[in-house]
Parts: C-alpha cells; sequence; structure tokens
C-alpha cells in the first residue's frame, strides 16, 4: 500500500511540474507618456509542452486585473509588494486595440487629435459588428442579436493555436496614470516605489462560461476537440518599477 501511494504521489507530481503550457514573462519596458501616464510594454511567451497541436480562447495582447477577472478573454495579472498579493483594481487596464491605447494616451480628450481618434474607433467597431452579421447571415445564421453575433465572432476569432512544442512571443500594451492610490471597494492599496514590486500573468482558460456566446454547433466541436483546453496557467513573477 506504501508503494502505491509513493507512486501516485510521484505521478502527481510529475504531472504538476510539467502543464500542458508554460507561460513565463520576459522582459517588461517603460516609455514616458507625459507627466501623467508612463507606458508598459510587458514581453512575454507561451510554450506548447505537449506533443499535441492545442488551441484555447484568448486575447493575448491585453491584460485585466486579477480582481475583475472573472469572466474574461485576457491573461490576468497580479500585483505583489514585498512578496504579499494584494487584490488591487488596477494600476493597469486593458486596451484591446492600439487605437484604445493611443486614445487613453491623449490628455486634453476635446482635442481635435482626441475627437478625431475616437471617432475612427467608433467607426471601426461599427464596421466589424456589421461585417461579422454579414459574415453570419451569409453561413446560414438565423439570429438577428447584434451584439450577440459581435461577441461570438469576437470569441471565434480570438483563438490561439500552438503546434507541437511551439513557442509564441507576446507584447502587453498598457498605462499606468501615476496614480498610487488604488480603491477597490472599501479597501485602499498604495504603491511604494520603495516596496519590491513583482507582477505575475495567469492565463485563466476557460470554455463552458462562454457558451451563452455561442451556438449549439460551435460548443459541440469545442467539446469533440481534446486539445482545446481550459484551465489555469500561472507564469513567473517579474520585478515592475512604478517610478514619477
Amino acid at each position: 500500500m506504501r508503494i502505491f501511494i509513493l507512486l501516485f504521489l510521484c505521478s502527481f507530481s510529475i504531472f504538476a511540474q510539467n502543464p500542458k503550457l508554460e507561460v513565463k514573462i520576459n522582459s517588461i519596458e517603460t516609455f514616458p507618456v507625459h507627466n501623467s501616464a508612463t507606458e508598459y510594454h510587458i514581453n512575454y511567451q507561451i510554450e506548447n509542452k505537449t506533443a499535441n497541436e492545442l488551441s484555447f480562447f484568448l486575447i493575448p495582447n491585453a491584460l485585466i486585473a486579477n480582481s475583475a477577472s472573472s469572466l474574461t478573454l485576457f491573461p490576468v495579472y497580479k500585483i505583489y509588494q514585498n512578496g504579499i498579493f494584494e487584490n488591487m483594481d488596477g494600476p493597469f487596464f486593458e486596451f484591446e486595440t492600439e487605437d484604445d491605447l493611443e486614445y487613453s494616451k491623449i490628455e486634453n480628450k476635446e482635442s481635435e487629435e482626441a475627437k478625431n481618434l475616437l471617432k475612427k474607433i467608433q467607426i471601426t467597431q461599427g464596421t466589424i459588428a456589421m461585417d461579422n452579421y454579414k459574415k453570419y447571415k451569409e453561413n446560414g445564421g438565423e439570429s438577428n442579436d447584434l451584439q450577440w453575433i459581435y461577441y461570438r465572432l469576437r470569441l471565434l476569432n480570438n483563438i490561439v493555436f500552438l503546434k507541437p512544442n511551439e513557442t509564441k512571443t507576446f507584447t502587453i500594451k498598457t498605462l499606468w496614470n501615476k496614480n498610487r492610490y488604488i480603491k477597490n471597494d472599501d479597501l485602499e492599496f498604495y504603491l511604494d516605489q520603495n516596496n519590491t514590486i513583482e507582477i505575475e500573468l495567469i492565463l485563466d482558460l476557460k470554455t463552458n462560461l462562454f457558451q451563452d456566446q455561442l451556438t449549439k454547433e460551435d460548443l459541440q466541436k469545442i467539446k469533440e476537440n481534446p486539445n482545446f483546453i481550459k484551465g489555469q496557467f500561472t507564469s513567473n513573477k517579474m520585478k515592475i518599477e512604478f517610478k514619477d
């Protein structure tokens, strides 16, 4: 009996140390934007550790705080100060497109630059929505719910494929507004530049939680694919600085 338990524990340990995916933060770069903002580039990689092609839902070039990540396609991030996790809603927020990021960099939202860029963003979103609707109808879709159609194709267009043992690199671009005090409900956190601050990424890959955004046929294809994966995959921690 003792031998069986030892073999089971060894097997479990080996399995736990060899997940299907490995997530690794490679570097973090900072770029001053203006007096009240700094741009951060978080460079990371996802490695397929198996001999099979893997696929999963993910928008890899944006991120979201752990406290706001109950239903998301983005990598989740956690902030640690002096080794202690702080469940703050910030200091970073998600920018799904380059235009979204550029708009947030503009200090004067009443300027012509800001107005023109906002108009461009709205036109682009409208065009994507109508293209998705047209594509859906051409393929025999029956629903007339524009929002549902938009989010269904957004989901299906954001499937990452990794060949056996393949590694893909990604860059998350985001901003810090230089606000050191961050509130989360009744809790308040402070980013102290004298502390050791680290960031960690988590791929919280889901399938069932998105079932309302998919057709029965979509869900069936996913269920029939044993290599369409779900689960949590955590990166290394990397030091990150918040300097004035």
